[in-house]
């Protein structure tokens, strides 16, 4: 699946996530836009790059109600590029669905390499904010959580592990409303707040999302004692698009 072959005829929706560290804007560009192919298939393209020379990560997947199919990735950076692709392998003449394998196929030192993971509670997430707002709500649904299948950028030193499939438990329930939030009222009307356990470089996240499971805000503290935190930017909506999931 190249991206070429997911090209948005129409864009339904775009926006920008901008980071923070303690009150301090980061030069990180993540921007991302949702559309239709020409095939009426909901496209998203969403980039994160950081730094003068825009090293980082590209995304182009196929989703439907917020379910993500199949994603294309490439990781640019000084040394070189690597490319990966993604999909849930369906049996012939069924939808692609939560149970069925995740096929990988990523780039390595010593040429292409391929992975087949099955499992019947694993998510496939391609790593971007923009997929987190459906991923936490499937999440708050599983009383246990659920492994989630991405491609591995914790190091992009460990060539060989750059892209391939690295799987994570991840675990989301919904603050109670009353819950002293700081910040919360200033991101709009009916936003949900997630306590959310992801990474080790995320956990005692708080996450923000709309009714239209769009997240609009993303708290976490890093090991050091600082604040990360995420905010939706220039954000464009059409009403001929009623949620993401």
């Amino acid at each position: 699946m190249e991206e070429d072959l997911m090209r948005l005829t129409a864009t339904l929706a775009q926006g920008r996530y901008q980071y923070s560290c303690d009150g301090r804007n980061m030069p990180v560009q993540d921007d991302w836009q949702l559309g239709r192919d020409e095939q009426g298939r909901q496209i998203v393209v969403s980039r994160r790059l950081v730094g003068e020379q825009g090293h980082g990560v590209e995304v182009w997947a196929q989703m439907s109600s917020g379910f993500v199919r199949e994603c294309r990735v490439l990781w640019k950076d000084e040394v070189a590029e690597v490319s990966a692709h993604y999909r849930v392998a369906a049996p012939d003449g069924e939808t692609a669905a939560m149970g069925h394998p995740i096929e990988a196929q990523w780039t390595g030192p010593n040429g292409l390499q391929h992975s087949v993971l099955e499992g019947q509670n694993r998510l496939l997430f391609p790593l971007m904010r923009i997929f987190m707002g459906p991923l936490l709500l499937r999440l708050c649904d599983m009383e246990f959580g659920c492994d989630v299948v991405a491609p591995d950028i914790v190091d992009p030193s460990q060539r060989g592990k750059l892209l391939a499939p690295r799987v994570s438990h991840r675990r989301a329930q919904i603050v109670a409303s009353d819950a002293n939030i700081q910040g919360v009222h200033d991101l709009g009307a009916d936003v949900r707040v997630f306590s959310y356990q992801g990474d080790e470089a995320e956990r005692d996240a708080h996450c923000f999302v709309d009714q239209r499971g769009l997240l609009v805000g993303y708290d976490w503290p890093s090991s050091t004692g600082r604040l990360w935190q995420v905010r939706l930017r220039d954000f464009e909506w059409s009403p001929d698009l009623e949620a993401l999931c």
